[in-house]
């Protein structure tokens, strides 16, 4: 009896794991290339299974994978990011695919990347915070671009049309898989719903917690009579006690720590309304997870997020426009119930087995293609 053939070898990079939604796509795209990949992932740290899966609803294994972690030599964040570059140069060669998880990397040869946000590259950063922009730079080293034989793949149209100057090569739209689209969490009749709003995810600058504490202030200024709910870790320390400044003394508004599993599921399924007011936002899988469960998040125009959010009374240009929006959703209980199910089947498209059978077919097509780069390149812009 013959042997099975052997798995082609893919190496997935990934410096730091965090708990953000970048990590929760890369936890899917594991589970995207494991049947048919033998898979390494390489870190600088942080990589732990049953955290990811906590996070992203994935049922990964350390059977599924082999992981290689750099130990640190330096406590220079620059330094490090550096030696993990030059390790994946030299790794890269000895695999049949390489994967940048978050991003581009240098793998001097043809590579698949995931871009999960605009700051990848300082040209597109725009509106992102500096610091943030810094921070990546420390953690995954200088900005590169992708070269022509590579394949880039962008969360979004959004973030698609504006890579795509910087991108030689193919790019894809693959949505990210939210997987509370597939399986929503219990949730409650409207009528038992609490009259609230909810800010939800990492309490960082580009996310413009103020101008939420602000929409909300000026809604009920005018008669809305829910509270505000933040809900989600700490991001910067200086950034933080801004917010608890703007929060003390506010009965109206509540802070609850990061939310997952079954509180999560819970949370988003008693509340009425969702906020997100980052301007740079590629996706907003916080926004996904919201509507997946029947609530009403209400966007910037403009954003990634157009592209979960369909509904016009679910957009806004300023605060003002967003108090008038929440106020009126607040005394319209037929909108309430039309965009409630609107959202819920906007969201249905990104469950997660969307996800890995896209991303694994981007996979197999980027390993079959000519690996030698042509004159021109066209910019496939279409959801895969």
């Amino acid at each position: 009896m013959s042997a099975p053939p052997k798995k082609p070898r893919a190496v997935l990079a990934h410096a730091i794991w965090g708990r953000g939604g970048a990590e929760a796509v890369a936890a899917w795209t594991l589970v995207a290339l494991r049947e048919r990949f033998d898979l390494t992932v390489v870190t600088r740290g942080g990589f732990d299974c049953d955290a990811l899966n906590a996070l992203a609803g994935t049922d990964l294994s350390p059977g599924d994978l082999r992981v290689l972690t750099l130990p640190a030599q330096s406590r220079i964040g620059t330094f490090e990011a550096a030696r993990f570059n030059r390790a994946l140069a030299a790794l890269g060669r000895d695999y049949d695919l390489r994967v940048s998880l978050s991003g581009v990397r240098r793998w001097n040869a043809p590579a698949l990347h995931l871009l999960s946000a605009r700051d990848w590259h300082p040209a597109l950063a725009g509106q992102t915070d500096p610091r943030a922009q810094l921070l990546r730079r420390v953690i995954d080293g200088p900005a590169l671009r992708p070269r022509p034989d590579d394949m880039v793949i962008a969360n979004s149209r959004w973030l698609a049309a504006a890579s795509a100057p910087l991108c030689p090569g193919r790019v894809r739209v693959i949505p990210p898989p939210v997987a509370l689209a597939a399986v929503p969490g219990p949730t409650r009749d409207w009528a038992t719903r609490r009259e609230d709003v909810l800010v939800f995810g990492r309490i960082a600058p580009e996310k413009r917690i103020e101008r939420a504490i602000a929409i909300v202030a000026r809604a009920r200024a005018q008669g809305f009579r829910g509270r505000l709910v933040i809900a989600g870790p700490d991001g910067p320390p200086d950034y933080i006690a801004r917010i608890r400044a703007l929060i003390a003394g506010q009965k109206w508004i509540e802070r609850l720590p990061p939310q997952s599993g079954a509180a999560k599921t819970a949370l988003l399924g008693s509340l009425r309304y969702g906020l997100n007011c980052c301007e740079v936002e590629a996706f907003g899988i916080a926004t996904a997870e919201m509507a997946a469960n029947g609530m009403i998040p209400l966007v910037p125009r403009g954003t990634g997020q157009d592209e979960i959010v369909s509904a016009p009374d679910c957009r806004f240009s300023d605060e003002a426009e967003a108090a008038r929006r929440l106020l009126s959703l607040s005394r319209d209980a037929d909108l309430q119930s039309r965009l409630s199910a609107a959202v819920q089947a906007d969201v249905a498209r990104f469950a997660p087995a969307r996800f890995t059978a896209a991303l694994a077919t981007a996979a197999m097509d980027h390993l079959s293609a000519d690996p030698t780069p042509q004159p021109e390149f066209a910019h496939d812009l279409s959801p895969a």
